[in-house]
């Protein structure tokens, strides 16, 4: 059917085969989301945008790799919470050495 959202797993295959407009459809209602687990993480709006994309671009290149009999969501979040997590490691690191 025309203009029916295709299943998850659909999209994921697709996506897995190299579809790179079946990934953004696979992802885009997890966008939000996505960002605010990041903005919590990281308590600074810039940061949680650079983690978020940085994770989305992690996930693509990691698709490989995901079991489509698993959901995308807690798969995808926990890409973008571990980046946000790494970005708020190094900006303390950062604020630390200049500290010293």
């Amino acid at each position: 059917m025309e203009g029916r959202p295709r299943e998850e797993r659909d999209l994921v295959l697709l996506a897995q085969a190299g579809d790179a407009r079946a990934y953004e459809e696979l992802v885009r209602p997890h966008q939000e989301i996505a960002f605010r687990v990041a903005y919590v993480i990281t308590r600074n709006a810039a940061d949680a945008e650079d983690a978020t994309q940085d994770g989305l671009v992690k996930a693509w290149r990691a698709l490989g790799r995901f079991r489509t009999s698993e959901p995308m969501r807690p798969w995808l979040l926990q890409i973008v919470a571990n980046e946000a997590r790494n970005r708020r490691r190094s900006a303390s690191d950062r604020l630390t050495r200049i500290e010293d």
